[in-house]
């Protein structure tokens, strides 16, 4: 399988089959993904394994190719950062990291258009970020870092992976309302540069 071909399964309606059908091939392609089949995250936040979690990512995210290949990544470092505490409950810390080299070997063997492969680094690297308690000067980094549409596509991978968490926990989604603060900034800072 090729990239081409990876990419072609993204664009359909629900690509979780199709991943699921050309398993082995997909695998080669990104071997880490393998990791993630199986993988119990023993956390009630999480009710599949890494990999079907995933799958259920690309699925709930709309179809465009930087977004289903932000999703097909975003959490392929859990099994390489995954604790347990005393009680033996999962945890990732720092999981955003791993998944965004991951991503950048990939992209770079693959000779990705430097512009996709920015935004979807951003996109994976920041897919976790909990934009409600950040303080005024890491919003303003956020502005610094992201352009309206980036993030716009950041807004709906978070999204898409928490709806494809456990639903007692999907009353979260109305923070992401109060979020809309660092989009707001962005939007004047691009509208004032006239981008």
């Amino acid at each position: 399988m090729k990239v081409d071909d990876l990419t072609e399964i993204l664009k359909i309606e629900k690509p979780s089959i199709e991943i699921k059908n050309n398993e082995k091939e997909i695998f080669k392609l990104i071997p880490k993904l393998e990791l993630c089949k199986g993988f119990n995250q023993n956390n009630e936040w999480h009710p599949y394994d890494v990999y079907e979690h995933t799958l259920h990512v690309v699925d709930n995210v709309e179809n465009d190719e930087i977004l289903r290949m932000s999703a097909l990544f975003h959490d392929l470092g859990k099994p390489e950062t995954y604790t347990e505490d005393a009680l033996g409950i999962g945890h990732f810390y720092g999981h955003w990291k791993v998944p965004k080299e991951i991503f950048l070997k990939y992209a770079y063997k693959e000779k990705m258009d430097i512009k996709k492969r920015n935004t979807i680094s951003k996109l994976i690297y920041f897919h976790d970020k909990n934009f409600g308690v950040l303080d005024d000067n890491s919003i303003d980094e956020m502005v610094f870092l992201f352009t309206k549409k980036e993030l716009e596509l950041l807004y709906k991978l978070k999204k898409a992976d928490l709806l494809a968490q456990n639903k007692k926990y999907h009353f979260l989604l109305e923070e992401y309302e109060k979020q809309e603060r660092v989009y707001k900034l962005i939007y004047e800072r691009e509208e004032m540069n006239g981008r």
